[in-house]
């Protein structure tokens, strides 16, 4: 049995010991990565950004539409996700890594939508150092004015460009019969396959536009990926036939830009069909969205009150509002 003044003198160095444990392990070096570049949860992966891009050019510089962004902003803006350091990956390549749940944590895909001319030097300038990218094309398009043509997508296959398919006309999924969304679909895909010798693997709805059944036909037509827009960062819960994509304007500040490469931005929950109701799975990153960078998103399925409707106690139904 222990005396009174050896239990003292032991508590006393507890005391004095603890503060000297805390701090060595609080500079103990440590292997976690964090899900963002500033704090957030360890071992989990950042959001991942699916940057959509419609590079153009009228014959004074500017950017026709405020939708599309020049040539000169897409290289500034390459620079920038160059020092992100994040990496690089194709639509497919994504999307293979979603179903493995081996995606990298700092992953980035580049896409681009509009088949215009300026298409090719910007994605010749990503393959020419390395990166990665995804080029939808319209095959209608192919070959007008100031549109790409069948050498430039040709050239681009032959750099390791990924040519995905966005459907003929360029007309909105949702809205056409299903033997039209059908024809969209196959026609693009053979079109592209005679002329890069490979049928593409991902697709893109055209102008964001789409439905379960026309889902359901992208998968039956072979395709292993599709890309939506949604405005909003992908997660390890993104569906691969719905992946969510941000679209980079030309009003577009860089502030924003370097935030959706930080992590930092809204994540939509999870959509997957059960039977024939579409239905939703809150994503488990949790991304905490500073107010300044990113409003508050309520889904648009999701009916709320108005925020000065006050409801009636609970403890009295029908008690009128005063």
């Amino acid at each position: 049995m222990s005396s009174p003044q050896s239990v003292t003198t032991t508590k006393h160095k507890e005391f004095k010991e603890g503060p000297e444990r805390t701090e060595t392990a609080r500079s103990a070096p440590t292997n976690t990565t964090r899900a963002r570049g500033r704090g957030g949860p360890p071992n989990r992966p950042r959001p991942v950004p699916i940057l959509r891009y419609d590079v153009a050019a009228d014959p004074a510089g500017h950017a026709p539409r405020r939708s599309t962004v020049t040539p000169a902003v897409f290289a500034r803006h390459r620079r920038m996700i160059q020092r992100a350091r994040r990496h690089f990956m194709t639509v497919t390549e994504y999307c293979s890594a979603l179903r493995s749940a081996d995606a990298p944590p700092d992953a980035i895909v580049v896409t681009f939508d509009g088949d215009r001319a300026e298409t090719f030097v910007a994605a010749r300038e990503l393959a020419e150092r390395g990166h990665a990218a995804t080029v939808f094309v319209t095959t209608s398009r192919l070959g007008a004015p100031g549109m790409l043509s069948e050498a430039d997508i040709r050239r681009l296959h032959e750099l390791g460009v990924e040519i995905g398919a966005s459907g003929h006309s360029g007309r909105r999924l949702d809205g056409l019969h299903r033997s039209d969304v059908t024809a969209e679909i196959t026609l693009s895909r053979r079109r592209l396959a005679a002329i890069t010798g490979e049928e593409p693997r991902s697709f893109a709805y055209p102008r964001g536009g789409w439905d379960p059944p026309a889902r359901q036909l992208v998968i039956a037509a072979g395709y292993s990926a599709a890309c939506a827009v949604g405005e909003a960062l992908s997660h390890p819960g993104d569906d691969p036939f719905a992946l969510t994509r941000l679209t980079v304007g030309g009003g577009l500040t860089d502030h924003r830009v370097r935030a959706w490469l930080d992590g930092i931005g809204r994540t939509l929950p999870r959509t997957f069909l059960s039977g024939s109701r579409l239905r939703l799975v809150q994503p488990g990153l949790g991304v905490r969205v500073p107010t300044r960078v990113s409003g508050v998103y309520h889904p648009l399925f999701a009916p709320r009150a108005p925020r000065a409707t006050q409801l009636p106690p609970a403890d009295r139904p029908g008690h009128p509002q005063r």
